[in-house]
């Protein structure tokens, strides 16, 4: 967290306005605040941290005292500090509790305190912020206005609470040292705010609740138990006399014994299962042997079939055998033929080619020869050259042709740019003009901003005036309604009362009732030679008989039950009362003097005055924005009108020398040009010629290709025409099929493949080229499959039955087995609960301190020794430099106790050896061992807090107390501070302390009593 500016109205001694720029004042890394005692300087202190959280860095400190006396009372004082933490800029807006005159009347009326919290979008808005001593939120965003909402903000924007805040960022006076000195008891208490550690002693607490847990717990496992054995009985059918065992070893928790017998049950159901089930397989092998022997039935008659049915497709290939011959000898010439034809093809191709290349080159010369007669007879390699030679002549021409095609348009372009040098000169003489008028315009505009900020001053006021008079509405009529409710929970609670009181007299008479006829209910169960349960008789001579009117034990429960019911809604509805008359007094306090009218009306006012303000602060928001336009308009065209007397010098110098070029180019065409008209024409000739040569040079190398192409194809169709046994071309066009024939005589041959694989594989399967399939081999297989399926059926019902006794016991068998399970998770669940019930009970004990052994301490206390463990580790490292390693802190690790233990300090003097207690030290050493321990309990905190970054500190106490030595060496450690990233603000009054430190902020107190402020920086 870092501090940028903290302004103050109406505060303690400060009657008027003070203002703090902590961003200027922090340059260095260190400032000082310096002043009188009661000048005021911890009063700043004081504000910041109420700006923060709505109360003063002193704990034993009234919040009251933050309003200054001196203040006029209609004024309202007022905290603004501007701040800064990883969530950004923020803003936030405080005005303390104040009674002032009332408007109509004699006598004062209190104004509640008030909170606005802003976040500042950007360090650009940082400026706007601060200046706003107004607080109409100029830049900012608002992000809360009730006071407890701005409290909850601000601590997510800081990280820390105001304790933390106070052991981290702001020692206060009088507390500095009292860390350092505070008892056991005292010293708990602040670590427990400061870390936080009450999550401990909620644990404690619960672990107290789980030992009353456990015992519920082990009741419920033995009634489990009894459960899980009246369900196992049941499953086996058990005859009462070992039913009766069983339940006697349960009863007295007798579980091997219980095991055992239980075990034995269930191995005799286990018996008789498995003998119904050796039965079962019995029948069951008897109908596998039957479904076997069908099987084999089935499988002879189905390869009878099968083998018919493959000689009547043999029969079929042999019949297709010539026809298939003669489509495999067609397919067969067709194969050889087509690639014959193809060359036949190509050759003829290559020949007409041949042809049609001869007479290009012919024409080509006739046309060639008038304008190029030199060219139309030599060879390809002169032609070659000669290509080249014309076509590097018109190459060496082209730049000059494009220089004197471009040549009219620069000549036409010149003039266009001395014509625009002329028109932009006047437009650069008109500007300037318009220019020195300017300034004048600009005084208007800052006069009519100015009117319009005056105006709307007052809106930060009329919001807040506002927003507590929508306050005070919303609890007037609020509290008109609440009234409504108050007497409603009153009577909701008289009526409760009176039931729960009848309820109460009604169970008071019946177990009056029932005590008057207890000894008739006991008579009711004496039996003779049987002790009497009262005085242990084995005669009763008179028994008491019951009277007409006795009462149950069911009805005294029931008439309890009312009883607490009643009691527990009369409970609520006095509490639902209590809550609502509170609610109506905070209502009626929050009112104040408002009814709902004139809430109404005060609400209506200022909201004209809160609209008349923002209209005002929008116009000169406007206005402002229209003067920073002009402003950015007036610079804009200054620096266009420099730019363009730059440009018109730079496009003077330009033209002269496009006109110097001009020169140069236009003798250049002329030497170049010749006696041709043109450069262009000159260069068309070379391009003629060579293209000329290009042309016949390209058809004499097509013709040349060409007519070997072609002899190359003759000679390969003639070697490939003797290879193919056709003897001419006329045979082997014809020996090439239509592709119609082609496909379906190759989809003749594919069938044809098919079907012999078919043939081949079905006589490959089991058992069928050893069959031989005849009308009378099929008849006698049809009738031995009919007798195995008879058999099949007798078996299979012969099974079923087997099978279905075999399940019955089975099931018994395994109800049985699943009720022992349970019984044996019964039995392990009571072992296990009353094994974790003694760990829950010795847990117990060890957290809340009341266990024999060890050192008998609580665990919230054990986590705060911890705790201060680290800050005395962190402390000593900078105690060392304080104190040249002459002082060490240490934990007292003497007395101990289940409450308070291991929380008081030591101090290690190495001069001596010898441990002293805190009070010992002088108020040099009290200080700077106070100032390690503090730095170090802020180490911690910040760390705990989760790293929030602390960027400004303050140090409230003491400095006088050290001697010049010691004192440099405590600055010079507060420098580490700076250098490491933090802004160290030291309140003292040392003279010295002025020397070393250049900012400064000097508090002084007049005669008047009244502060005043002023910075150094």
């Amino acid at each position: 967290m870092k501090l940028h500016h903290l302004r103050l109205t109406g505060i303690g001694p400060f009657a008027g306005t003070v203002e703090i720029d902590f961003a200027a004042l922090g340059a260095s890394g260190t400032f000082l605040l310096e002043g009188p005692t009661g000048s005021g300087k911890s009063t700043i202190l004081d504000a910041i941290v109420y700006a923060l959280y709505g109360q003063v860095a002193g704990s034993a400190t009234s919040a009251d005292r933050i309003r200054s006396q001196f203040a006029a009372p209609t004024a309202p004082s007022v905290v603004d500090l501007v701040f800064e933490t990883s969530s950004g800029l923020h803003r936030v807006r405080r005005q303390p509790e104040f009674q002032r005159p009332k408007m109509r009347g004699s006598g004062t009326t209190k104004e509640h305190p008030k909170a606005v919290l802003w976040r500042i979008g950007s360090p650009q808005a940082l400026p706007a912020a601060i200046a706003d001593a107004a607080g109409s939120g100029s830049g900012s965003e608002v992000i809360a206005s009730r006071l407890d909402e701005v409290g909850r903000e601000v601590q997510r924007a800081v990280g820390l609470t105001r304790e933390q805040f106070t052991q981290t960022v702001l020692l206060p006076q009088n507390e500095f040292a009292r860390f350092l000195r505070a008892g056991t008891g005292e010293r708990q208490q602040v670590l427990q705010r400061v870390f936080g550690t009450e999550t401990y002693a909620a644990v404690e607490k619960q672990l107290e609740g789980m030992r009353q847990q456990a015992k519920r717990e082990v009741d419920a496992a033995q009634q489990t138990l009894g459960t899980a054995l009246a369900r196992f009985t049941e499953a086996a059918a058990l005859e009462d006399e070992t039913s009766t065992a069983l339940v006697e070893h349960a009863a007295a928790l007798r579980l091997e014994p219980l095991a055992a017998a239980a075990d034995a049950q269930v191995a005799a159901v286990d018996d008789r299962a498995r003998s119904a089930g050796a039965a079962a397989d019995v029948a069951s092998a008897a109908e596998q042997a039957a479904r076997t022997a069908a099987e084999a039935a089935r499988t002879a008659r189905t390869r009878l079939d099968r083998r018919h049915q493959l000689d009547q497709l043999a029969a079929r290939l042999e019949q297709e055998a010539p026809q298939v011959e003669r489509a495999r000898t067609a397919l067969t010439a067709d194969e050889t033929a087509r690639p014959v034809v193809d060359l036949l093809r190509r050759r003829d191709t290559a020949s007409a080619a041949a042809s049609r290349a001869i007479e290009s080159l012919a024409e080509l010369v006739t046309r060639t020869r008038p304008d190029h007669p030199e060219l139309v007879d030599l060879p390809a390699d002169q032609l070659s050259d000669a290509a080249s030679e014309a076509t590097a002549a018109a190459g060496a021409l082209t730049d000059l042709v494009e220089l004197e095609t471009a040549l009219p348009a620069r000549e036409q372009q010149l003039g266009g740019r001395r014509d625009a040098l002329a028109a932009r000169q006047e437009r650069l003489d008109a500007a300037t003009a318009e220019h020195e008028e300017r300034p004048a315009a600009r005084v208007a505009l800052v006069g009519d901003r100015d009117r319009a900020r005056a105006a709307a001053a007052g809106r930060a006021e009329a919001q807040l005036a506002l927003a507590a008079a929508q306050d005070a509405h919303r609890a007037a009529t609020a509290a008109a309604a609440q009234a409504s409710a108050v007497e409603t929970a009153r009577a909701a609670a008289a009526t409760a009362l009176r039931t729960a009181q009848e309820r109460a007299a009604e169970e008071a008479s019946l177990r009056s009732r029932r005590f008057a006829g207890i000894a008739a209910e006991l008579a009711a169960d004496l039996e003779a030679e049987t002790a009497c349960p009262v005085c242990g008789s084995l005669e009763h001579p008179r028994p008491a008989d019951p009277s007409e009117d006795a009462v149950g034990p069911e009805q005294v429960d029931d008439a309890e039950a009312a009883r607490r019911t009643a009691e527990q809604a009369q409970a609520a509805s006095a509490q639902a009362l209590a809550l609502a008359e509170r609610e109506l007094a905070a209502l009626r306090e929050a009112a104040g003097e408002h009814t709902p009218e004139t809430a109404r009306a005060a609400v209506e006012t200022r909201q004209a005055a809160v609209t008349a303000a923002t209209a005002a602060a929008t116009r000169a928001e406007q206005l402002e924005a229209r003067l920073t336009a002009f402003d950015a308009e007036t610079e804009k065209t200054a620096a266009a009108r420099q730019r363009e007397a730059l440009e018109v010098e730079r496009e003077d110098a330009a033209i002269r020398e496009i006109a110097r070029a001009l020169d140069v180019d236009r003798d250049r065409l002329a030497v170049a040009r010749g006696d041709d008209p043109s450069i262009a024409s000159r260069r068309r000739a070379h391009t003629a010629r060579a293209r000329a040569a290009t042309a016949l040079l390209e058809a004499l190398r097509s013709r040349t290709s060409a007519e070997e192409q072609a002899a190359e194809l003759a000679v390969e169709t003639d070697r490939a025409l003797a290879t193919s046994g056709l003897v001419t071309a006329e045979a082997a066009r014809a020996a090439v099929l239509p592709a119609a024939d082609r496909t379906a005589r190759q989809k003749q041959l594919e069938t044809r493949a098919v079907d012999e694989s078919r043939l081949a594989d079905g006589l490959a399967e089991d058992g069928i080229a050893e069959t031989t399939s005849t009308e009378e081999s099929r008849a006698q297989a049809e009738a031995a499959l009919l007798a195995a399926g008879e058999q099949l059926t007798a078996a299979r019902a012969a099974s079923r039955e087997a099978a279905g006794e075999a399940a019955r016991l089975r099931g018994i068998a395994q109800r049985t087995a699943e009720a022992r399970d349970a019984l044996t998770a019964a039995s392990a669940q009571v072992r296990t609960v009353s094994e974790d019930a003694s760990v829950v009970v010795r847990v117990a004990d060890l957290a809340t301190g009341r266990s024999a052994d060890g050192e008998r301490v609580q665990l919230s206390t054990y986590v705060l020794m911890w705790r201060l463990d680290a800050v005395i580790d962190a402390a000593n490292a900078r105690l060392a430099l304080f104190s040249g390693s002459e002082l060490e802190l240490q934990r007292d690790t003497g007395a101990r106790g289940a409450k308070k233990t291991g929380l008081d300090l030591l101090v290690l003097d190495r001069r001596t050896d010898q441990v002293r207690v805190p009070e010992t030290l002088s108020g040099g050493e009290t200080f700077f061992v106070s100032l390690a321990l503090a730095l170090g309990l802020a180490d911690i905190v910040t760390g705990e807090a989760g790293g929030v970054r602390m960027e400004t500190l303050f140090i409230d106490e003491g400095f006088g107390s050290l001697d010049p030595e010691t004192l440099e060496t405590v600055v010079r450690e507060i420098g580490r501070l700076a250098e490491a990233g933090r802004t160290v603000g030291i309140v003292s009054h040392v003279g010295d302390m002025k020397a070393q430190i250049a900012e400064q902020i000097h508090v002084r107190r007049g005669a008047d009593d009244r502060s005043t402020v002023t910075i150094t920086a």
